[in-house]
């Protein structure tokens, strides 16, 4: 059995470390430079033939007010003659067991025992699993791009953890982040991603991967690979097909439709985030109402803001109320939202998603338009166009 057990990344270094700051190098065997180390590296991901270890990723968004951990075990077989996406693999965490078999797609939710599943999934049914950011997966397929374009600017010096020399090998990629299958996903933002890659110096397996930005330094992203095995702990046999798991009841996906033009919306009465007031739609007498269903971490709900904003500019109180709903965060994160974004309209508080899901909304932001008999006109996304004509000609 081979297995490598790394070790948890001081914080408070990473955090001493500015965006810019050009890392010290120690003991640096002058023959070795990035490109030759992360070639090793590409070489080791490419050679294994199963992989299982487990995953630990740390997100922590200072300027957002936001931090998450994400733990779970992690198996890849990589046998190409079996499935179109290269691998098949097993994840699994404390509330789900996800498999692909290279044909089946399921997973099990551990809480309600039901398990879901697809059968012959593009590969972009897998980019967004949170067991693959900055994962050896990751990695396996965006290093060897990263290798050879040249104008990817990489470095290599050495740090020492806990008494044992590492690789810490480094690249910035400019105005683009890596998704959880190592594809390149531009961004709108202008910023500088610095990825920088702890690897052993013996087996040249990646440890740790730390991803910051320039735009925000103290904002980063920390993932590990610990007890690293590439000849044991295979599954078994049976475990790579759901009819194995009898004891799992068969859910099929059900998304929620949004409420539709003229039909009549459900009441409700529900508090202001920042009080304990409460307010219902009846009690707002403006001759229309708009209602944004929105969540802290959503670029586009940030986004909406200035153009909310600015239809409360042009269309006064008697004509325009704005409201917006928040099922997805607490009142202490809806405030932070308010101190940096500055949002003009109140936002009402569904603590259990009654609301929400009454309106049909399951993706964010969401607005619905209602007129004087509160009769819904427009709903959807945030077409400014489509809601200005209909406020100026109704």
């Amino acid at each position: 059995m081979k297995t490598i057990k790394t070790f948890t990344f001081s914080i408070l270094m990473l955090m001493m470390m500015s965006f810019n700051e050009r890392q010290k190098e120690t003991n640096i065997d002058p023959q070795n430079n990035p490109t030759d180390i992360l070639k090793k590296t590409v070489e080791k991901l490419n050679n294994l033939k199963n992989v299982n270890y487990s995953y630990y990723r740390s997100i922590n968004y200072f300027s957002e007010d936001y931090h998450s951990e994400t733990r779970g075990t992690t198996f890849i077989n990589f046998d190409k003659s079996n499935t179109s996406l290269g691998f098949k693999f097993q994840l699994e965490d404390e509330d789900m067991k996800i498999v692909y078999n290279g044909i089946e797609y399921f997973s099990l939710d551990k809480g309600d025992k039901t398990i879901s599943i697809k059968k012959r999934p593009p590969s972009s049914s897998f980019e967004n699993i949170s067991l693959f950011l900055n994962s050896l997966i990751t990695l396996k397929k965006s290093l060897p791009v990263i290798i050879a374009d040249r104008e990817i600017h990489k470095n290599l010096s050495d740090t020492i953890i806990n008494n044992k020399s590492y690789h810490l090998a480094s690249f910035v990629l400019k105005n683009k982040t890596l998704s959880g299958l190592g594809n390149f996903s531009p961004i709108t933002l202008k910023r500088n991603f610095l990825y920088k890659i702890v690897i052993d110096k013996s087996s040249f397996l990646p440890l740790q991967v730390i991803q910051t930005n320039d735009a925000e330094p103290k904002d980063y992203m920390l993932t590990s690979f610990d007890n690293i095995q590439t000849k044991d702990n295979i599954p078994s046999e049976l475990s790579w097909y759901y009819s194995t798991y009898n004891e799992y009841e068969q859910k099929t996906d059900k998304r929620l439709t949004i409420i539709k033009h003229n039909e009549v919306v459900p009441p409700f009465n529900l508090p202001y985030y920042d009080n304990n007031d409460t307010i219902s739609l009846a009690q707002l007498q403006s001759k229309f109402v708009l209602i944004e269903f929105w969540m802290k971490n959503c670029g586009y709900c940030i986004q909406s803001i200035p153009t909310i904003n600015s239809l409360l500019s042009k269309f006064d109180k008697t004509t325009l109320s704005v409201i917006g709903i928040n099922s997805s965060d607490n009142s202490k994160e809806i405030a932070f939202f308010y101190q940096k974004n500055k949002p003009l309209f109140k936002t009402l508080l569904d603590e259990n998603g009654k609301v929400t899901r009454d309106f049909g909304v399951d993706a964010f932001p969401q607005v619905v338009l209602l007129d004087g008999n509160r009769n819904v006109i427009y709903s959807g996304s945030l077409n400014i166009e489509e809601i200005e004509k209909l406020l100026s000609t109704k």
